[in-house]
């Protein structure tokens, strides 16, 4: 069997070369990433990341997707959060790791794509674990009362992950972005992983759940048990807020960022494909396709990490491909792959396959290895470098250069986000009611601080009317111009 994939390989390497005489190809839009994690080797100093450079420019690849955030820490120098306190990291005074690579990769046509950890933020196990500075000393599962943004589980279990449905836990985490955002303004792009909660029994903070039996009429002080319908789509409701706060408030200051998603593809969807029983939607309450047809993400990156020697891992891979096409929503999904479980043989192959067109001709738009460090089982920095080779003279043959989407690029539609207030007092829960050009569009209910956004608006002349629940309301005319985020 080794013989026949080393045969194989050999094939498609020698079909891959050029011909003599013929004239070089065209680069396509393909989006070609390398996950880059900040536990393992890679820009920890001013060497590890020009070989990254290297490497990622040796494959033929064109984004680097950098961990900048793990929990709740910095691994960047112009930060509000505390750097982080890797002694494999280089010292502040002589070495910005974020700041270093977006020069090194920019200088050979590289994009890099700022990857955060958004819920995850607090473990004992942290070097700066009690660290003044750090969101979790004052707010983490030690505080008492409604200075407590993390979760709990339904057991009572306090957990050191931001919960969502508490208002200051989704400011601190917007400050982070828009602070990141302003500070590295040539950054391409911002990456979510882990925005989702940890599991069904989660999301059982104080705040959250004397929020959800207001909204619901129920008695203050009940517990809503895990599997409770309206309570799952309440912690749903709130970590799709979260990615529409995000996306606009990163759109606000730089619309031309890309903003993506590391997203959920647990198992298998079934013969049905329905996607209500698929664990991101019904435990993690990731409802991450709902965020491509809204457009509240640019592109999602699911991670598909299959074991391609397993016939049962390898059909769950090429099920959620077949489901990936079909769920592009108004945005685009680049497949993930959990490259460190395969061989350099079987990589290639799922990115060939997550490359191929469907019977319809609908097609993803690139794929992102986990991980740089893992680029497949058992690598090290020379087979590593090998297998770099090995992508330029297989699947990564054809030049391929970072896509431009089209809505970004070219959009016809604008986004609105704003603060619902009358007579100077913000209004929690509000009414919000967009009027486009004199006729009703659709009504938006404020969050828990009054924020509200929308977005893929047609351009033109809006009144925004707020209303609260006496019916005292507050009318403002505003324009939304294509591309851009009109915030009131």
């Amino acid at each position: 069997m080794r013989f026949i994939l080393s045969l194989l390989v050999f094939v498609l390497l020698i079909t891959a070369l050029p011909t003599p005489g013929v004239q070089a190809q065209e680069p396509v839009q393909q989006m070609r990433a390398f996950w880059v994690d900040s536990l393992n080797p890679g820009f920890h100093n001013h060497p590890q990341v020009d070989e990254l450079v290297a490497n990622v420019k040796r494959a033929g690849a064109n984004t680097i997707i950098v961990q900048v955030r793990r929990h709740g820490d910095a691994w960047y120098n112009n930060a509000i959060e505390p750097r982080a306190a890797d002694p494999r990291l280089a010292p502040a005074a002589e070495f910005d790791p974020l700041g270093y690579l977006l020069a090194r990769a920019h200088e050979e046509g590289l994009r890099v794509h700022a990857w955060l950890v958004v819920s995850v933020v607090c473990r004992t196990s942290d070097r700066l674990w009690g660290h003044p500075d750090h969101v979790c000393t004052a707010h983490g599962p030690r505080a008492q009362g409604t200075a407590r943004w993390t979760t709990a589980t339904y057991a009572g279990q306090q957990i050191g992950d931001f919960d969502f449905g508490h208002p200051e836990a989704i400011i601190h985490t917007e400050r982070v972005v828009e602070h990141l955002l302003r500070a590295y303004p040539t950054l391409d792009g911002l990456h979510w992983d882990y925005i989702r909660f940890g599991g069904q029994s989660y999301g059982y903070n104080q705040v959250s759940v004397e929020r959800f039996n207001r909204a619901t009429g129920r008695p203050l002080n009940s517990r809503p048990e895990p599997s409770d319908p309206a309570w799952s789509q309440w912690r749903r409701d709130r970590v799709t807020e979260l990615a529409r706060r995000l996306y606009l408030r990163a759109k606000a200051i730089k619309p031309s960022i890309e903003v993506s998603a590391a997203t959920i593809t647990w198992g298998s969807l079934g013969n049905d494909g329905n996607w209500g029983r698929s664990s991101a939607y019904s435990t993690v309450f990731q409802d991450w396709p709902a965020w491509l047809a809204e457009g509240i993400i640019d592109v999602a990156i699911p991670m598909h990490y299959f074991a391609e020697g397993v016939p049962r891992s390898r059909e769950w891979y090429d099920g959620w491909l077949a489901f990936d096409r079909a769920n592009t929503g108004r945005r685009t999904i680049v497949a993930g792959i959990g490259s460190w479980l395969n061989t350099p043989e079987q990589n290639i192959s799922q990115v060939a396959r997550a490359l191929t067109p469907d019977e319809q001709g609908r097609v993803l738009s690139g794929v992102a290895f986990f991980s740089y460090a893992g680029a497949f089982a058992g690598s090290n920095d020379e087979s590593r470098r090998a297998f770099m080779d090995q992508l330029r003279a297989t699947v990564f043959a054809q030049p391929a250069r970072a896509p431009d989407w089209p809505w970004i690029v070219a959009p016809t539609a604008g986004h609105l986000q704003g603060m619902a207030a009358i007579d100077g007092v913000l209004t929690p829960d509000a009414r919000v009611t967009l009027i486009h050009e004199g006729t009703w569009l659709r009504d938006l209910t404020a969050s828990a601080d009054g924020w509200f956004g929308a977005v893929e608006l047609p351009p033109g002349s809006y009144t925004v009317v707020v209303t609260q629940n006496d019916r005292q309301q507050v009318w403002q005319n505003v324009i939304v111009r294509p591309g851009l985020v009109t915030s009131l």
